[in-house]
């Protein structure tokens, strides 16, 4: 199982340098950007970067805004590949749940996991 990451500009490449930086060095995690390119274009290299790895059934992809360009990527991504899921708000517990999850958990119940553990990421201090 994989997990790809698309953000605005630099996001998903800090968000990726930061688990780096926290839990250690990993193989699961991909960043890609929509800097300067259009969503067509990021299907493209979602899509050549799927073939390079093999076109696992069990992709999941995470975006940092739901309804934007890397959101419309990931949706065309997921309907070439129907067994891919797309999430989006991703965030460092999002991550790290998938990091530490991933293997313990069949797929689709991950899934729920990774979208329950990123709210719970969420809080409002007193």
């Amino acid at each position: 199982m994989i997990g790809i990451i698309i953000c605005h500009r630099g996001l998903a490449f800090e968000l990726v340098n930061t688990v780096d930086a926290i839990v250690g060095h990993h193989t699961e995690l991909y960043p890609f950007s929509n800097e300067k390119i259009s969503p067509e274009q990021l299907l493209k290299e979602l899509e050549n970067f799927v073939q390079y790895k093999g076109n696992p059934r069990e992709v999941v992809i995470m975006v940092d805004l739901m309804g934007g360009s890397c959101w419309t990527a990931g949706r065309m991504l997921c309907r070439h590949h129907p067994t891919f899921r797309l999430l989006s708000g991703v965030n460092l517990p999002m991550l790290f749940s998938f990091l530490t999850k991933k293997d313990l958990f069949p797929y689709e119940e991950l899934i729920e996991i990774l979208e329950r553990d990123a709210r719970r990421g969420i809080a409002t201090a007193p």
